[in-house]
């Protein structure tokens, strides 16, 4: 059986754990922007105004948290974070100039952090991995909806239509392809 997997997977191999954490980092880098551009100029173009579910109040009976609300109304999850890890380091609620940092700075924080994750968590070094790239954007979609409503970080899944929550895993899918295509190209080069 190992002879017929390295005829089809000839590249195969086990990947060196720090190399690919190093990648991933480049590729979660790439991803972020990647995800940046799609919030800001194709998915308003593609789904209609109502699909941006951080524009809109919600009623809070769709609340799933068990820790409370901790997001403020259009305020993203990854703001979310921004804000509460600044109150604590700070001391203080960061000010509108802060926020707005925060707003721009804490998805492409996060965005590394899942990037190193994938890296570091690979299971082969082929150079290509479509359904990898799906499974992975799927992950980070129920994260994104279920993980962070749980943490209060954003209103529970029943809050968002079904075009924001395709909106949302169209978005996730922008993320986990760019990042897994420049993982595995940067870790075949480097």
């Amino acid at each position: 059986m190992p002879e017929l997997k390295a005829r089809i997977f000839p590249d195969e191999g086990q990947p060196h754990r720090a190399k690919a954490a190093l990648v991933g980092i480049i590729g979660g880098l790439a991803g972020a922007y990647a995800l940046r551009l799609y919030w800001r100029v194709i998915a308003p173009a593609v789904f209609p105004p109502q699909a941006d579910p951080d524009n809109h109040d919600v009623n809070p009976a769709h609340s799933i948290s068990l820790t409370g609300k901790h997001y403020l109304t259009g305020e993203s999850a990854p703001a979310a974070v921004g804000r509460l890890v600044y109150d604590q380091v700070v001391g203080e609620a960061p000010d509108m100039a802060a926020r707005e940092q925060l707003e721009n700075t804490m998805p492409l924080v996060l965005g590394v952090i899942a990037g190193v994750l994938y890296g570091g968590t690979r299971t082969t070094t082929r150079s290509y991995d479509i359904a990898g790239g799906l499974f992975y954007g799927l992950r980070l979609w129920q994260m994104d909806t279920i993980g962070a409503a749980l943490l209060g970080l954003r209103p529970g899944p029943k809050a968002y239509s079904r075009w924001q929550h395709l909106w949302r895993l169209v978005g996730m899918w922008v993320y986990s392809f760019t990042t897994t295509a420049v993982t595995r190209v940067l870790y075949r080069l480097i």
